[in-house]
């Protein structure tokens, strides 16, 4: 009984271990290779057995990324084909220009709301007769203007502007408190002495450059802070032009000096006979801002 059964464990022994190790060899070639384990064949099996991915649709239907992603094409009826175009218009050229030129030079000088209403309260005061205007620009340069412009009729009462003349309020101020404290009481002095009853206006805005120099310097009547005189008007009918008197000993040019030489308390630039030949005809008065407050009186 003994003898039997240990034949029979030896033959379950000589059967089993050569099982066991193509077992464990064919695991180790598994291990090694990465492959996955047989699986039962199905619907989705290669005659080997393996399981395989779908198959994928033909190449010839499959959409290319220019088709996925290309935009849509728009009708364009200008009939220039494939000529992009903005959403939104670019700016005006001019409009790029200017915001990288930066500001003009008479909106440096634009006054703020406040003061410039503390301006005209003062003028109304002072009795000096305006119109405010809209801003003055100038197609020739963009330098030229005056972002708040008066047009002065009557400098004080009585005493007119004919024709009016634009500037700015600031200039206006000067210009009455000259005619007021200078000129009025210097005349008064006249032998012929009469009422003044106007102010003839040469240049007052005037988009140009500065004339009697060499300098290309855009003129302060372009800008609204000059005013020129040519001569005076009074109610008997008499006149004074501006004119060379130097030497002649008469009142008129003691009259013209006293006035030349008084507007340089009230302006910073006085130019007249003698200054250039381009002022041989005028006072020029201007209230240019200078370094310092410097003024220049000739």
């Amino acid at each position: 009984m003994q003898a039997r059964a240990f034949l029979a464990l030896l033959g379950f022994v000589c059967v089993a271990l050569p099982i066991a190790a193509q077992t464990d060899d064919a695991a180790g070639q598994q291990s090694a290779t990465g492959d996955a384990p047989s699986l039962p064949a199905g619907p989705d099996s290669s005659p080997d057995g393996v399981l395989r991915p779908p198959a994928r649709p033909d190449a010839a239907a499959e959409p290319t990324p220019s088709d996925s992603f290309a935009p849509a094409q728009m009708d364009d009826p200008s009939g220039r084909g494939g000529e992009a175009r903005s959403a939104d218009p670019a700016p005006a050229a001019d409009a790029l220009a200017s915001e990288a030129e930066g500001p003009t030079a008479w909106q440096l000088l634009a006054e703020p709301p406040l003061a410039h209403h503390a301006c005209l309260m003062s003028a109304t005061l002072l009795g000096i007769r305006f119109e405010e205007l809209a801003p003055i620009t100038s197609p020739e340069d963009r330098d030229c203007g005056i972002a708040r412009p008066l047009r002065v009729t009557e400098i004080q009462p009585g005493i007119s502007l004919p024709g009016g003349a634009e500037m700015r309020c600031a200039t206006a101020m000067r210009l009455a408190l000259w005619v007021r404290h200078e000129l009025t009481p210097a005349l008064r002095l006249l032998p012929s002495a009469a009422a003044l009853t106007e102010i003839r206006p040469g240049s007052a805005y005037q988009c140009r450059a500065r004339v009697g120099g060499s300098s290309e310097k855009l003129s302060e009547h372009a800008l609204g802070n000059a005013f020129d005189v040519m001569g005076l008007g009074f109610a008997n009918g008499s006149e004074m032009m501006i004119a060379p008197r130097d030497g002649s000993g008469s009142a008129e040019e003691a009259v013209q000096k006293a006035i030349r030489h008084g507007g340089c308390l009230y302006f910073t630039t006085v130019l007249g006979p003698g200054s250039n030949a381009a002022h041989d005809d005028h006072l020029h008065f201007d209230i240019a801002m200078r370094a310092g407050g410097w003024r220049l009186c000739e």
